[in-house]
């Protein structure tokens, strides 16, 4: 995915409950347990500034802050992703073969693939308010599920966003993210579906492990 791609998903699905370092930021961002419930698109609203903040961060590349930044950045899509959710919807059919232990693989290491791909693209750049621009365009409600459509101009490149969404506690989680009508589950599971399918579950496992220690170099 292109980086403005990137930007654009993680600046419209900013629900994220940081880790920051300092408490009392965090103690901000986590609902309290007897706050009203908060509208899928308010809670969008209300975080997406907080994750541009940590993207515009000034960090020297290589230095102690730009670490500091991906962390940060690998919090915030931790926080806003029930990856417990999309690794079930990634892998369709295929979960009910696979032993506890081979579930708990796959979920660590898709969390991991995920948050180190999103944090170290978005870690790379910088987005001045001048340089985007995020509309809300449509939210829909159904029980404990919600979609929030919008629309997010990078530069030159306008990108259609739609996240679905489950409550969680006061909040909401992300499970799955549509830029430009191409699912980000959907996507995964074709793929994972044909290297299963082709060359069997641990060819997956390694191909996965084998993309994790690329982007670690």
């Amino acid at each position: 995915m292109k980086v403005s791609t990137l930007f654009a998903a993680l600046c419209l699905s900013s629900l994220c409950l940081l880790l920051p370092t300092g408490h009392a930021a965090a103690a901000e961002a986590a609902p309290t347990p007897t706050a009203a419930p908060v509208s899928p698109t308010a809670y969008v609203q209300t975080q997406a500034a907080t994750v541009i903040g940590i993207i515009n961060a000034p960090a020297r590349q290589g230095s102690p802050a730009a670490h500091e930044r991906v962390e940060k950045l690998k919090g915030a899509v931790r926080g806003f992703m029930s990856f417990q959710l999309l690794a079930e919807r990634t892998l369709g059919d295929h979960l009910k073969a696979r032993t506890p232990a081979e579930r708990a693989e796959f979920l660590g290491l898709l969390t991991q693939l995920i948050e180190t791909s999103y944090a170290k693209s978005l870690g790379r750049v910088e987005v001045k308010p001048s340089d985007y621009a995020v509309a809300y365009t449509g939210e829909r409600l159904r029980g404990e599920r919600a979609t929030v459509s919008g629309s997010v101009k990078v530069r030159s490149e306008a990108h259609d966003v739609e996240l679905k969404l489950q409550r969680s506690g006061q909040g909401w989680l992300v499970l799955d993210i549509v830029t430009d009508e191409v699912s980000l589950a959907e996507s995964y599971s074709e793929s994972f579906d044909r290297i299963i399918k082709r060359d069997g579950w641990p060819a997956l496992i390694t191909r996965m492990k084998d993309k994790l220690a690329k982007l670690h170099n």
